[in-house]
Parts: C-alpha cells; sequence; structure tokens
C-alpha cells in the first residue's frame, strides 16, 4: 500500500512557505496505476522523493509498500563506472544476478561498445536508456515515475513503453505527471494536485480539465486561496 495519510510537506522561500502537500491523504494498492497530475514547478520531484523514502513530510505519515522502484532514475549511477560496472553495484544493492540484469541492461539499451564505457562520455539520453533499462530488468512490485515512462528515438520509446506494458500486467505504478496526455494510456485513477490538496477524478478528461483549470488560474489568486498559514518558528 502507497500513499499519504494528513501529509503535510511545504518549503520556505524568501521567508514565505510554499505547499507541495497540506494534511493531504491518499491511498493506493500496490498493483493499481494511479496518475498524481502536479502543475510544473508546484512539487512533482519533492512528491516523488517522500514515496521513494528519500524526503520526509513536516507533518503526517507516508505509506511506502515494499518492492518499489524508480523508473528510469540514474540518480545511483557514478559517472567514472562503466554502464556495466554501475549495473553490477545496482545488481548487488537489489539482491538479483548481476549476470543476468547486464545481459538484459546491454541488450535493451542498445548502447552496444557504450556500454562498456565510463558514464561521463554518455549523452543524456544514453544515460536515460541505460537507467530504463535497468529498471525494467529489476523486479518490481511497484514502478514510481516522473514525468517520463520512455526516453529516446520514437523506436526506442515503443521499445519501452511495450516493455513496460508487459511489467503493468503483474505489477503498479504511481506516475506523477505535469504533461497529463502521458498518463492517458497507462492509468487507471487519475488525482491533480492543487493548493496542497490531492483531488479525485472522475476520469482522465476530468483530470486534465482541473489541471488546466489550475493552470490558468491567476497565480496571486492561487496564491491567496491555496496557502494555509503556517508557524515558521
Amino acid at each position: 500500500m502507497w500513499g499519504f495519510v494528513d501529509c503535510t510537506r511545504y518549503h520556505v522561500a524568501e521567508g514565505r512557505p510554499q505547499v507541495v502537500l497540506y494534511k493531504a491523504s491518499l491511498v493506493v494498492e500496490t498493483s493499481e496505476k494511479v496518475a498524481l497530475m502536479v502543475r510544473p514547478g508546484q512539487g512533482k520531484s519533492t512528491i516523488m522523493r517522500l514515496l521513494a523514502g528519500i524526503d520526509l513530510p513536516d507533518s503526517g505519515t507516508v505509506l511506502r509498500d515494499e518492492g518499489g522502484w524508480p523508473l528510469g532514475y540514474a540518480g545511483g549511477f557514478h559517472n567514472g563506472m562503466s554502464g556495466e560496472a554501475n549495473i553490477w553495484n545496482l545488481a548487488r544493492l537489489a539482491d538479483v544476478d548481476p549476470i543476468e540484469l547486464s545481459a538484459f541492461c546491454y541488450e535493451f539499451s542498445e548502447l552496444e561498445d557504450f556500454y562498456h564505457q565510463p558514464l561521463g562520455r554518455y549523452s543524456s539520453t544514453m544515460k536515460a536508456r541505460l537507467a530504463l533499462a535497468a529498471s525494467l530488468g529489476l523486479p518490481a512490485r511497484t514502478y514510481l515515475a516522473d514525468d517520463k515512462l520512455a526516453a529516446g528515438d520514437d523506436r526506442f520509446r515503443q521499445r519501452c513503453m511495450d516493455a513496460l506494458s508487459e511489467k503493468l500486467a503483474d505489477c503498479g505504478l504511481i506516475f506523477i505527471a505535469s504533461n497529463p496526455r502521458a498518463a492517458k494510456n497507462v492509468c487507471d485513477r487519475y488525482y491533480v494536485v492543487s493548493g496542497g490538496e490531492i483531488l479525485p477524478c472522475e476520469d482522465y478528461d476530468h483530470a486534465a480539465a482541473l489541471l488546466a483549470a489550475s493552470v490558468d488560474e491567476d497565480p496571486a489568486d492561487a496564491e491567496e486561496a491555496d496557502v494555509p498559514t503556517f508557524d515558521l518558528a
């Protein structure tokens, strides 16, 4: 089970609280496919870090199940090590067979000789392809995704989506997205994060319309209406 129970998380910028979540609650079963739509700059990465256990809420509880894995996460890679060495390190951390995972990543990423070269020589797209290959090669009960489900050219992106579709037959997905279209064909439940609240939506069209309406709000009006009062002492 994943989600939030009465969670509050905010940052202080220029002496004022910038609210990400305010007493927000959401419960997601391990196998569900759920989209959280968030306006750009309104805390998408913070919500991901909370669910991944990297960040902590100011109050409330974050629900985290076992077997969760960030999709396409490259934050643990080391630029001075080869792609192969990075995958071997990841396999040890995840307690899976490094030979099997490395063989999968070599084939899936299509990096060829670059797979054996330091990541410092990789382009951002090449690194993203390796990270996606690693995610799809690891066993997961729930994937956590931040705005992107695929990378590379159209052919490779389709390959990623085909592989992810197979994975999602047996596991869940929490997709935190600022582009609603990316979530349309992969999620069954939709929510919009606005003013610190997690608002349930009837379907994709309702969520896309609600997100668009929140973007069209006048920033001053939205700030006045949505930001609660915090004691920063």
